[in-house]
């Protein structure tokens, strides 16, 4: 994909992100925008992901709380092969080229706070990190598949279900507990994830 792509996939993501989500990002509970995006437009956007990741690129493998990073292709589906587990493609924006790097620099000027952006790829029955929390305001969307959440917008309450489909955007803030899966149909699973960091800019 050449550079000029790259910026017409950017604008077009940033252009369908706007109305959907900016108004919604000093939510204090998980916010859910179905068909943000039209699913076979976002399916057919590339991401440097398995076999055409870029090569600087890690990947961390995710059981618990342990991640094994691999940066070899072979060494990653050799670890995968021998372990199931959702592949996190970590920092995408610095260390693949792509309309996501763009896309960052733009909801950083936009945010004045650091932003990073990582891609989940995982199959039905990948371990993965389990019930956590994390230190950033989360905009995902969900690009290939679907994934199940489970999210407890009270630390003590019952969780509610969410399931992301491709085109779908969640917006997850702050300190939210979640669990993810993916579920068996149709069993595989790609979102990215633009973590807005408290860090200024």
């Amino acid at each position: 994909m050449g550079a000029l792509a790259h910026q017409e996939v950017a604008f077009s993501f940033l252009g369908g992100l706007g109305p959907a989500v900016w108004p919604r990002l000093t939510a204090s509970q998980p916010v859910h925008v179905g068909q943000v995006f039209d699913a076979t437009w976002i399916e057919s956007v590339f991401l440097p992901l398995s076999e055409e990741k870029a090569a600087g690129q890690t990947v961390a493998l995710v059981d618990g709380l342990d991640f094994h990073r691999r940066s070899h292709r072979e060494a990653v589906a050799r670890a995968y092969q021998e372990r199931q587990r959702t592949r996190v493609y970590e920092s995408l924006d610095v260390r693949s080229d792509g309309w996501f790097s763009t896309v960052t620099l733009q909801l950083t000027g936009m945010m004045r706070r650091h932003v990073v952006c990582s891609a989940y790829e995982s199959h039905a029955g990948d371990r993965n990190l389990g019930a956590h929390d994390d230190e950033w305001l989360g905009v995902i969307t969900q690009m290939r598949g679907a994934k199940r959440w489970l999210v407890w917008p009270e630390p003590t309450g019952v969780p509610e279900e969410i399931v992301t489909r491709a085109g779908d955007v969640l917006i997850l803030p702050q300190g939210v507990k979640h669990e993810v899966s993916t579920p068996d149909s149709p069993g595989y699973s790609v979102h990215l994830v633009f973590a807005i960091t408290d860090e200024p800019v």
